[in-house]
């Protein structure tokens, strides 16, 4: 069975990055909540470029302010958990992976996570080194570490499934699924939220809706400045913050505002990791045209309610990579229920019936075929077979084919 041993930091992240990469000794990488190239398909699942992780989530803590003390006591600044499995399953790394990989996924889904894999032991058996940053990227709050039981519990579960040695704990009660990451991390200050509050207008959230806009739409980095062009965005790298952009409006360039104020997700080094990204489902065309349509005209009127309403649609299509309704009825389906889900399923739910009222998403993709009643009959098929049975045409049966082809 797998064991999770829990190792509180206090410090900054350079020192437990240096111990668990020096000499080489790494096997293999993953992350969570950060974008990092990848720059190959290894044996054992991607393989990414060097990257600083620690200095990522220094940063981080540092733009929310979690390295500081708290209380007069020192900051927890991270947690390193060593996840090692049972000797007896014998477990290789690509299996090992997943296990890790899941287990984060499932406790730290809001967290910036750096994954290393060693096999440095007596008996060269691969375990993980899980590093969780310790500020929560959709609230801003420190880690508030869960319990011991609950992760080990987690853990067993998951090596259940995929048909390790586990043990069963019927005393816990924490659940299981696979979690949609519909989010992006954003930084609300102060004085934005009181305008909000009292229905004001923001310019810093009007050009965060409109960068998450552009965003949400765009193929590639050119495309997005494209985009932000039509938002009525300029953007600019910035001279003090390398790796990050300043976005202003066009019609006050005087109002602008850094991405790592907006919030991590909008620095230029996230946003064009995000767009290169090979496992980001680029959007429909449907999509993109509808949702400048409105956005168009939200611009025009400066509404700035319906931009952010908009906003937050286009967000969670993206960062869930949805391409139809009934997959967002999926994914709010499968999160119903689920322990301190409450917040994403209503996120969902919210973004459906927007994008089901301004025909963002179709009903179902082109991969989603109606499921057909029992005893139905697919009339196009039969329609086909009627046709070639009474001796129909050589040009309408190879047409015939070509779009059964093209269906598949």
């Amino acid at each position: 069975m797998p064991y999770v041993k829990p190792i509180p930091g206090h410090t900054r992240t350079g020192g437990i990055m240096r111990y668990l990469e020096k000499e080489g000794r790494a096997l293999a990488h993953d992350f969570q909540r950060m974008s990092v190239p990848v720059v190959g398909d290894g044996p054992s699942g991607p393989e990414y470029a060097s990257f600083d992780w620690a200095s990522r989530m220094d940063g981080t803590r540092e733009s929310f302010g979690n390295d500081l003390a708290w209380k007069g006591k020192r900051a927890r600044t991270f947690m390193h958990y060593v996840l090692s499995p049972s000797p007896d399953d014998r477990i290789d790394l690509a299996s090992l992976r997943k296990l890790a990989v899941k287990w984060a996924e499932e406790n730290f889904g809001d967290y910036e996570v750096a994954i290393v894999y060693h096999d440095d032991n007596e008996r060269r058996i691969p375990h993980a080194h899980i590093v969780v940053n310790n500020t929560n990227l959709e609230t801003g709050r420190r880690l508030q570490v869960p319990n011991p039981r609950d992760l080990t519990s987690s853990c067993q579960r998951i090596a259940a499934g995929m048909g390790l040695s586990h043990f069963v704990d019927k005393d816990s009660s924490s659940e299981a699924g696979r979690r949609v990451d519909v989010r992006m991390r954003r930084h609300v200050d102060r004085q934005e939220m009181e305008l909000r509050g009292r229905g004001e207008y923001s310019w810093v959230a009007d050009i965060r809706a409109r960068v998450d806009v552009a965003r949400g739409i765009a193929k590639n980095p050119d495309d997005f400045q494209r985009a932000l062009r039509e938002m009525g965005i300029n953007v600019r790298e910035s001279a003090s913050r390398k790796g990050d952009w300043v976005y202003s409006l066009v019609e006050t360039p005087s109002r602008q505002v850094t991405g790592s104020r907006l919030g991590a997700s909008y620095t230029k080094r996230e946003v064009t990791g995000w767009l290169r990204s090979p496992t980001r489902k680029a959007p429909g065309p449907v999509t993109v045209r509808n949702v400048r349509e409105v956005a168009a005209g939200a611009i025009e009127v400066k509404d700035l309610r319906e931009l952010v309403a908009l906003s937050e649609a286009v967000s969670v299509v993206s960062r869930g990579g949805f391409r139809s309704l009934s997959a967002m009825d999926s994914a709010a389906s499968r999160m119903r229920g689920m322990a301190n889900r409450e917040a994403t399923v209503a996120r969902l739910e919210r973004a459906r019936q927007y994008c089901a009222e301004h025909g963002m998403l179709p009903e179902r993709s082109a991969a989603q075929p109606r499921k057909r009643s029992a005893g139905e009959t697919d009339t196009r098929v039969t329609h086909r077979t009627g046709q070639d049975a009474h001796g129909g045409s050589r040009p309408a049966r190879q047409q015939a084919r070509r779009e059964e082809r093209s269906e598949r």
